[in-house]
C-alpha cells in the first residue's frame, strides 16, 4: 500500500495546481462563468478537509480523503466533458485545466476502498463511456 507521505505529496501537489489556477486567472469570459463557478465549487468540496488531513497523522482519514479526491476529480471531468465542453479559461479548455490535477494513486485508493468496504467500484458510474477520460 502507498505510504502516507506519498499521498500527502499528491494532495499538496493538487493544492498547488489549484492555487496556481486561482492566482493566474485575470479574467473570465461571462459566457463561461457558469462552468468556471461549477469547477471552483467542485474543487471546494474536494479540498474541504485537505488542510486538516495534511497536518494530521490519521492515515485512515488521509486515505479516505484521497479516495474522495480522486473520485470527485473523475466525476468533475465527466461533468465538464458532458455539460461544459465549450468552456475555456484564458485560452485553455476547462477539461485541459482539470487534467493538470494529479491522479497518481487513483487506482490504489480505489483498491483500498474496495478492500476496506467489500464493494466493487466500476470504472465509471456514467451511462456513457468516454474514451478520453479512461485511465
Amino acid at each position: 500500500m502507498i505510504e502516507a507521505k506519498f499521498l500527502k505529496e499528491d494532495l499538496a501537489n493538487a493544492l498547488n495546481v489549484h492555487i496556481t489556477l486561482l492566482k493566474d486567472v485575470d479574467s473570465i469570459d461571462s459566457d463561461h462563468l457558469d462552468a468556471f463557478i461549477f469547477m471552483m465549487r467542485s474543487f471546494g468540496f474536494m479540498f474541504d478537509s485537505a488542510p486538516k488531513v495534511l497536518i494530521n497523522s490519521d492515515e485512515e482519514e488521509l486515505k479516505y480523503m484521497m479516495f474522495q479526491y480522486y473520485s470527485l476529480l473523475n466525476e468533475l471531468k465527466y461533468n465538464i466533458f458532458l455539460n461544459f465542453p465549450y468552456a475555456h479559461l484564458q485560452g485553455r479548455k476547462l477539461i485541459e485545466i482539470v487534467d493538470d490535477f494529479p491522479t497518481t494513486y487513483e487506482r490504489e485508493m480505489k483498491q483500498w476502498w474496495e478492500n476496506m468496504t467489500g464493494l466493487e467500484i466500476e470504472e465509471t458510474k456514467q451511462t456513457i463511456a468516454i474514451k478520453e477520460l479512461e485511465y
